[in-house]
């Protein structure tokens, strides 16, 4: 932003616990950084300014959870309508061709459920197959043909990929079309439109994704900082329970992290691009949230089941490097706080003007 630096420091943070936890803001997905005795301040026609410098935090989540990894198989048994919920193994996944296979095998043993006599389907063709990672010669979107050795009476199969919400399952505003790669369903009375294309027949079923599949269905993590300012966002981020559109409205987001394979990363300077500018005199504390871009908390992993809290008791959390800054404006907004050059004039007997002295620099 335009104006003269006045003065600058830097404030390290951390989300780490130290013995017996915290308050229930010093989380890593909310969390509070208070200055009770030296708040953030400004003058007259001066501004702060928050950058974020630096941040990490180890990814202490999976990339195919709650939030993506959702199926609903509708179909037809002996002209009966029918329908069950697959659910992927919430874990990471070394390349999209093991994301496939588990696919398969989930949509393998939902079919055979609905069959009749101990038979069963076998998975005669796979794309992309296990192990291939993306770059890797051919296709990547899903294609995989069944094959049941009796007529297996199934028909009109649609698998569905939701992407709506309700007030029952949060998990119904899923991103699975996204690492699947397959047409997303808005509608939840909708169950005739198919996300991936089945084509049924005697005793096989061919399935084909139109898209390509994905590992990551969430690139970056949105750390928002709840300080009035100026910034501006479209309203399809950030926010779980808004409508889902592009007009523009108040923002309250610090910056994008980038989620890497072990650590969400940021390292910048002090002309970093995230920053915040606030004309708030006097600031007292920082109110961060980490969410995605959904406005979602990244999904905790327990892999005991009992119910621990990875961020309390665990292993998830944050450290970060803010720089505060003071921006003198000018008390119009438009004027600078500058140095200036002073000059004393005179006018002698022709009204001319004439400098006899002067001070400044």
């Amino acid at each position: 932003m335009a104006g003269v630096l006045s003065q600058t420091k830097s404030i390290f943070g951390s989300t780490q616990q130290s013995g017996r936890v915290g308050s229930a803001l010093s989380t890593f997905t909310r969390f509070k950084i208070c200055f009770t005795s030296t708040p953030l301040t400004c003058g007259n026609g001066q501004v702060n300014v928050i950058k974020l410098i630096q941040f990490n935090t180890h990814r202490n989540w999976n990339t195919v959870n709650k939030y993506n990894d959702k199926v609903i198989l509708r179909f037809k048994k002996g002209g009966v309508e029918g329908s069950t919920t697959i659910n992927l193994t919430n874990q990471d996944y070394g390349s999209i061709g093991d994301l496939a296979d588990e696919f398969s095998k989930k949509l393998k043993a939902a079919l055979d459920a609905e069959l009749t006599g101990g038979d069963s389907f076998t998975i005669t063709l796979l794309n992309p197959q296990a192990g291939k990672k993306t770059g890797d010669t051919g296709r990547r979107s899903f294609s995989c043909t069944m094959t049941s050795t009796n007529a297996h009476n199934l028909t009109d199969i649609r698998v569905q990929f939701p992407q709506y919400r309700t007030t029952t399952d949060e998990t119904d505003f899923n991103d699975s079309y996204i690492i699947l790669g397959g047409r997303r369903i808005t509608d939840s009375t909708d169950t005739t439109t198919y996300s991936i294309k089945a084509t049924v027949g005697v005793r096989s079923i061919d399935f084909q994704a139109p898209f390509p599949m994905q590992l990551h269905s969430q690139p970056y993590m949105y750390l928002s900082l709840n300080v009035a300012n100026d910034n501006l966002q479209t309203a399809n981020l950030g926010n779980i329970t808004a409508a889902i559109d592009e007009h523009v409205t108040n923002s309250c987001f610090l910056a994008k992290v980038p989620i890497q394979t072990n650590y969400c990363t940021l390292q910048m300077d002090e002309s970093s691009p995230y920053y915040i500018s606030t004309t708030q005199k006097t600031v007292t504390e920082l109110l961060f949230q980490c969410l995605d871009s959904h406005g979602r908390q990244f999904p905790h992993i327990d892999d005991t089941n009992e119910g621990l809290n990875i961020e309390t008791q665990g292993n998830l959390f944050s450290d970060m490097i803010l720089r505060h800054e003071v921006m003198d404006i000018g008390s119009d907004g438009n004027l600078l706080k500058a140095p200036f050059k002073t000059y004393n004039y005179q006018v002698n007997t022709l009204g001319e003007a004439q400098m006899i002295g002067g001070g400044g620099f």
